[in-house]
C-alpha cells in the first residue's frame, strides 16, 4: 500500500520528526483558505504547490510549483486539480491530480538564511529480501535527479540493520559521516532524525520510507522535504487500528494481481504458480507477456470482468491467452465474465486463445462456441498447442 506524501508527514510527525508546514486541499477555494492561513502562519513570502499522486518525478513534470500571492495560488491549483499528471512513473495517460498539498517553502532565506547554503541528501530505508534484513541507503546528493545519481555506486552509501539488534548509534555515526556531517550539533540532529525514522519504519511495518530530499538549515536542523512511504498490504491488520486514527484507509478494491508489462501477449489465469508457467511459455515461444494477471482462487464473473476489461484497454497486445485450471473458480464463471467485457468493447478484434481444465469445463467451451463478439477465438488443449498458436498468430502479425 502506498502512501500519499501528506500521509507520509503525518507519520513522521507522530514520530517526533519535523515537517514543514501543509495543509491538504481538494479545490481551488480551499487552496486559497489554506494559503492564507500558511502566509500568517509562517510568515514566508512563497508557499509550494504539491500534486499529490502515487508517482515520483512530479517536479520535473509541473507537480510541484512555487506560489507567491493568493492570484496564483487560485491559478496555479486550479491548473492542477482534476488534471491528469504524466511523470516517468506513471501510466502514458497519466494520473489524476484530486488533491493537492499546499506546503511553505522551506527553501526561503527564513530557513536557509543563505540559498546558497543549500545542501540536499537523499535517504531511504526499505527490505532487502535477498539478504532479509533492512537496509539504509543515502547519498550525499539528493533532488530529482536521484535516478542519474543512483546509477553510480560510489555516490550510495548502503548500511545492514541487524534484524534483531536493529539500528545501532554506530552505524547513524557512519552514515552521518559518509554524509560529511562532523558537525557535533548537525551529527545530533541527524541522530535523532534516523533514529526517529527507523522507529516510524518498524512500527508501520513500512517495506520502504524514501527522503528525497532532506536539507540542513544553517543552524544544522534536518527537514524532510519529501518522503515516500509504502506499507506491507499482509500486516496492515495489524496497525489498522493506529492508520484509522490518522484517517489513512486501507482500500482493497481489486480481488486479483494485476501487474503491466512491456509486452505483445495478454494472459490470464488463477494461480500465480500457473500464471509463471504461462510467462515462461510465453517468452519461450517468442512473444513478450503483456501483463501478470492472475485472477486467484475465488474469483467470481465481476472480478474475471474487471480484470479481463484491464487487458482489452492495453494497445500493445497483440493475443490474449486464457489459462484456466478450473477447480473452485469454475471454467464457466471465467468465460462468463470475459463475455461480458466482450459485450462492453464489441466487436473484439484481438485472436483470443482459450485453455481450460476442469470443472465445467464443457460448459465454458459451449458458452464460447455460441458467442459473437469476437473475431478470432481459438481453444487449445495444452499449453504446446496454446504456444503454437500465439507464435503463429505473431509471425502472420
Amino acid at each position: 500500500m502506498n502512501l500519499y506524501e501528506y500521509q507520509g508527514r503525518e507519520i513522521l510527525k507522530n514520530f517526533s520528526i519535523f515537517v514543514p508546514n501543509g495543509i491538504i486541499v481538494s479545490s481551488p477555494e480551499e487552496a486559497v483558505k489554506a494559503a492564507k492561513i500558511l502566509f500568517k502562519k509562517t510568515k514566508n513570502k512563497s508557499l509550494v504547490i504539491k500534486s499529490q499522486i502515487h508517482a515520483g518525478g512530479r517536479g520535473k513534470s509541473g507537480g510541484i510549483q512555487i506560489v507567491k500571492n493568493i492570484n496564483d495560488v487560485y491559478k496555479k491549483s486550479k491548473n492542477i486539480l482534476g488534471k491528469y499528471l504524466v511523470t516517468p512513473q506513471t501510466p502514458k495517460k497519466g494520473l489524476i491530480v484530486k488533491k493537492i498539498l499546499l506546503s511553505e517553502d522551506i527553501y526561503s532565506e527564513s530557513y536557509l538564511n543563505d540559498k546558497k547554503l543549500i545542501k540536499e541528501y537523499y535517504l531511504s530505508i526499505m527490505l532487502n529480501r535477498n539478504i532479509k534484513k533492512n537496509i539504509v541507503i543515502c547519498s550525499k546528493e539528493g533532488g530529482v535527479n536521484i535516478e542519474e545519481i543512483s546509477e553510480n555506486p560510489k555516490k550510495l552509501y548502503i548500511e545492514e540493520i541487524n534484524p534483531i539488534l536493529g539500528l545501532q548509534i554506530f552505524q547513524i555515526k557512519k552514515i552521518g559521516f559518509f554524509l560529511e556531517m562532523y558537525n557535533n550539533e548537525l551529527l545530533k540532529n541527524f541522530y535523532f532524525f534516523l533514529k526517529n525514522l527507523y522507529k516510524a519504519y518498524t512500527y508501520i511495518n513500512s517495506t520502504l520510507i524514501e527522503i528525497n530530499p532532506f536539507i540542513k538549515t544553517f543552524n544544522n536542523e534536518i527537514i524532510p522535504v519529501d518522503v515516500k512511504i509504502t506499507l506491507d498490504d499482509n500486516a496492515i491488520p495489524r496497525i489498522k487500528n493506529y492508520l484509522y486514527k490518522l484517517n489513512i484507509t486501507h482500500k482493497k478494491n481489486k480481488n486479483f494481481n494485476f501487474i503491466k508489462l512491456k509486452g505483445n501477449v495478454g494472459c490470464m489465469v488463477n494461480g500465480a504458480g500457473l500464471a509463471m508457467a504461462t510467462m515462461d511459455m510465453i517468452k519461450s515461444c517468442g512473444g513478450e507477456p503483456a501483463n501478470f494477471l492472475d485472477i486467484g482462487g475465488s474469483a467470481d464473473e465481476n472480478i474475471v470482468k474487471e480484470s479481463f476489461l484491464l487487458i482489452l484497454k492495453d494497445k500493445s497486445v497483440k493475443v490474449i491467452l486464457i489459462n484456466i485450471y478450473g477447480g473452485i473458480v469454475r471454467c464457466d464463471t471465467v468465460v462468463k465474465g470475459i463475455l461480458e467485457s466482450c459485450k462492453i468493447n464489441c466487436p473484439i478484434n484481438i485472436p483470443i486463445i482459450f485453455r481450460l481444465k476442469g470443472t465445467n469445463e464443457k460448459n465454458a467451451k459451449d458458452f464460447i462456441s455460441r458467442t459473437n463478439y469476437i473475431s478470432s477465438i481459438y481453444i487449445t488443449d495444452t499449453l504446446k498447442d496454446s504456444s503454437n498458436k500465439i507464435r503463429e498468430i505473431l509471425y502472420n502479425y
